[in-house]
C-alpha cells in the first residue's frame, strides 16, 4: 500500500514542480498577500464588553459603573471578587477590559480631589483596544462633568475634582495594528492556499484523460487520495513556516506561547483547509469550477464572518451563528491567543477539538464521494 500511496505522492510532487501556476501559489503568493494586506488593513469597533473590579463599593464607584452599563457603547459582562480571576478572564477573551475602581474613590471625590480609576485593557485586538480606550476616556470625562455640576450647584464655585483614566494594556500594550493583523492574514492565507492546492489535483486528472490510466492501476481509491493529498500537507507546512518568518522578519510580529503548538494547531488546520479543496476536486467536473467553488467557501466566509475583519460578537445573531460554523473561525481564537497572549493547550483545547473533529469528517466526507471509476 505504502509504495504505491508514495508512487502517487510522488507523481503530484513532480507536477507541482514543473507547474509555474503551483510554484506561484505556493511561494509567491503567502509573502505577497502578507505583504500587502500586512500594510493596508485597518479595522473598526461596534461592541466593547467589560468587567469591574470594584474596591470602593461607595455610592461613587456605582454611580461610574451605571455610567458604563447604561451607555450603548459598553456591555457588562462580569463583576470581579478576586484580583486573580482578572488574567483568567482576560486570557479567554471574554471581555476587552476591565474597569478596576480603587478603594478610596469615594473619599478622594468628596474631598473634592481627582481620582484615578485604573483600565486593564487586552490589546491583542488593536482596533478594539484603541476605540475603548477612547470612550472610557470620553465616558470618564462625562461623569467628571456630572460631579462638577453637581458641586457647582452646590457650592456656587467649580470643584477641582474629577477622574481620570490610567490605562494597562495587556498583550499589545503598544496597540501596533501589524501585532493583530498578521497572526490573521497567517489564518487567511493558509486557508486560501491549502483550498487551492486540492482543488484540481483530483478533477485535473479527468480534465487531462490520465484518470484512466488510475483506474486501470491496482492502486485502490484511499491510497489515491492519500497520495495526493501528502505533497500538500508538506508544501502547506512550508507556506506556515514561511509565513511566521516574514511575519517575524518584516513586522517584527513572533508568537510569545509556544511555537511547536503553534504548528502543531496549524497542521490540523491544514488538513481541514486542504479537505476543504479536495472535497470540491471530487465534485466539481472542471478545473475552473473547483477553483472557484474552493475561494468561495473558504476566502470570503473566512475573511468577513471569521473575525478576521468584525468581531464575531459584533454580528447579528443569525449570522454571529455561521461564523461560530466556520474552521477559521476557531483557528482565529487558537493563533491570536498563542500570537498575543502565549496561552497554551490548557485553553485552547476545545478549538483544537473543533478543528480535530473538522478534518475527520471533511476527509471521510471526500473519501465517500470519491470513486474509482469513470463517469
Amino acid at each position: 500500500m505504502w509504495r504505491r500511496t508514495v508512487a502517487i505522492a510522488r507523481a503530484e510532487w513532480l507536477h507541482n514542480r514543473r507547474d509555474p501556476r503551483s510554484l506561484f501559489v505556493i511561494v509567491a503568493l503567502p509573502v505577497l498577500l502578507l505583504l500587502l494586506y500586512g500594510y493596508g488593513m485597518n479595522f473598526d469597533l461596534d461592541d466593547i464588553p467589560f468587567a469591574v473590579y470594584d474596591l470602593d463599593g461607595s455610592a461613587s464607584s456605582r454611580g461610574i459603573i451605571d455610567q458604563f452599563r447604561q451607555s450603548r457603547y459598553f456591555s457588562l459582562r462580569a463583576a470581579i471578587a478576586d484580583r486573580r480571576d482578572i488574567d483568567d478572564l482576560l486570557d479567554r477573551g471574554g471581555v476587552v477590559f476591565i474597569l478596576v475602581i480603587p478603594p478610596d474613590l469615594g473619599r478622594t471625590l468628596g474631598a473634592d480631589r481627582e481620582a484615578r480609576v485604573q483600565v486593564i485593557l487586552d490589546g491583542s485586538d488593536t482596533t478594539r483596544a484603541t476605540t475603548a480606550l477612547g470612550y472610557i476616556q470620553a465616558g470618564l470625562q462625562d461623569y467628571s462633568a456630572r460631579l462638577q455640576a453637581d458641586y457647582l450647584q452646590r457650592q456656587g464655585a467649580a470643584g477641582t475634582g474629577g477622574m481620570v483614566a490610567r490605562p494597562t494594556i495587556l498583550f499589545n500594550p503598544g496597540l501596533k495594528s501589524s501585532m493583530f493583523i498578521v497572526p490573521g492574514l497567517i489564518a487567511i492565507i493558509l486557508t486560501l492556499i491549502a483550498a487551492l492546492l486540492t482543488s484540481t489535483c483530483i478533477v485535473r486528472e479527468r480534465e487531462w484523460g490520465s484518470f484512466e490510466t488510475l483506474v486501470a492501476s491496482p492502486v485502490r481509491a484511499p491510497e489515491i487520495l492519500l497520495g495526493k493529498l501528502t505533497p500538500y500537507i508538506i508544501i502547506a507546512f512550508c507556506d506556515v513556516v514561511l509565513s511566521i518568518a516574514v511575519g517575524a522578519a518584516v513586522f517584527g510580529v513572533r508568537p510569545l506561547g509556544s511555537v511547536a503548538l503553534l504548528l502543531a494547531v496549524s497542521v490540523i488546520y491544514l488538513l481541514v483547509s486542504l479537505a476543504i479543496g479536495l472535497l470540491f476536486s471530487v465534485l466539481a467536473p472542471t478545473q475552473q469550477l473547483a477553483i472557484l467553488l474552493a475561494m468561495v467557501a473558504t476566502l470570503l466566509p473566512t475573511i468577513l464572518l471569521s473575525g478576521f475583519v468584525f468581531p464575531t460578537n459584533g454580528l447579528p445573531t443569525p449570522i454571529r451563528l455561521v461564523s461560530y460554523g466556520l474552521p477559521a473561525t476557531h483557528f482565529l481564537l487558537v493563533i491570536r491567543g498563542i500570537y498575543l497572549k502565549g496561552i497554551g493547550a490548557a485553553l485552547l483545547w476545545k478549538q483544537m477539538a473543533i478543528l480535530s473533529g473538522y478534518a475527520v469528517l471533511l476527509l471521510a466526507l471526500a473519501g465517500r464521494r470519491f470513486r474509482k471509476r469513470i463517469a
